[in-house]
């Protein structure tokens, strides 16, 4: 942070400690050089090819704009293509913990004639916190998320994030399990039918499930560093619906347990200040 001093009273006395300034704060050399300062900020975008909504058997196309920054010399970190977007308010090399968002698509009657009759879920916005700790360091990765949700669903939800990183040259190859909860709140409003709703479609049994495990899964991904400014991922997921999620008429009868999704994301890096 810049500092504020006060003025000299006499020139003598302005020189004389501009000498003593210059002796305790030398030029940048090469021995000696200046301090990093600065931020690289990443912007990215993704395209998802999945499910349209939750347990859903049809299959949509979607995109996601990403941002992330740091300070210039920090390491750039990993993350995964399916967690949320984060801000750590504490990390030291192996632990982090901070805040996290994410941004759900909703479900839709239009998207599918099967859902005549059930009420819309809109997109939502999901918030709460992270905690991230590395067992093997830069190697082995384990990640909670605890989000609210905001709009669409206003229920809580968790996910477990399980990964394996490994460096190949340019690439970067990572994966590993997955495990997904939701509370009552979520989980009727993604995976429950009304009485009404069930009057008024005619094929779905009215449901209402409790809270409970969500999903278990796999995902992998495979990044390839086309420069340091550069970087494109490939990714895959694949999640079965479990408990009251799969016993739900939406997933039974209509859709399916087994959900993969497939994307593609491109990322580019610059520096701002400094």
């Amino acid at each position: 942070m810049p500092a504020y001093r006060k003025l000299a009273v006499a020139g003598l006395c302005l020189a004389a400690g501009s000498q003593v300034a210059l002796a305790a704060d030398p030029a940048p050399t090469l021995l000696n050089p200046a301090p990093a300062s600065g931020w690289i900020v990443t912007l990215g975008g993704s395209g998802q090819y999945g499910p349209k909504y939750d347990g859903a058997k049809s299959y949509g196309l979607s995109g996601t704009p990403s941002l992330s920054w740091r300070r210039v010399g920090e390491p750039e970190g990993f993350s995964a293509p399916d967690e949320g977007l984060d801000f750590a308010l504490f990390e030291t090399s192996r632990f982090s913990i901070g805040v996290v968002g994410d941004l759900k698509s909703g479900r839709y009657s239009g998207s599918d004639r099967k859902l005549f009759g059930m009420r819309d879920v809109p997109w939502t916005i999901e918030a709460g916190a992270f905690a991230e700790f590395w067992p093997i360091e830069d190697r082995l990765r384990t990640r909670i998320e605890v989000r609210q949700g905001f709009h669409g669903h206003h229920g809580i939800v968790a996910d477990i994030f399980v990964d394996w990183v490994q460096p190949i040259g340019r690439f970067t190859l990572s994966g590993g399990p997955r495990l997904s909860f939701g509370n009552q709140a979520y989980m009727r409003r993604n995976f429950g039918v009304t009485p009404e709703e069930s009057l008024a479609n005619g094929i779905l049994a009215a449901y209402s499930p409790s809270g409970g495990v969500k999903s278990a899964g796999l995902a992998a991904a495979l990044e390839y560093a086309w420069s340091e400014v550069w970087k494109t991922t490939a990714y895959a997921r694949y999640d079965r619906l479990l408990q009251e999620a799969a016993r739900s008429p939406i997933v039974r009868t209509i859709g399916q347990r087994d959900q993969f999704s497939f994307g593609l994301s491109t990322t580019y890096s610059f520096k701002i200040g400094g």
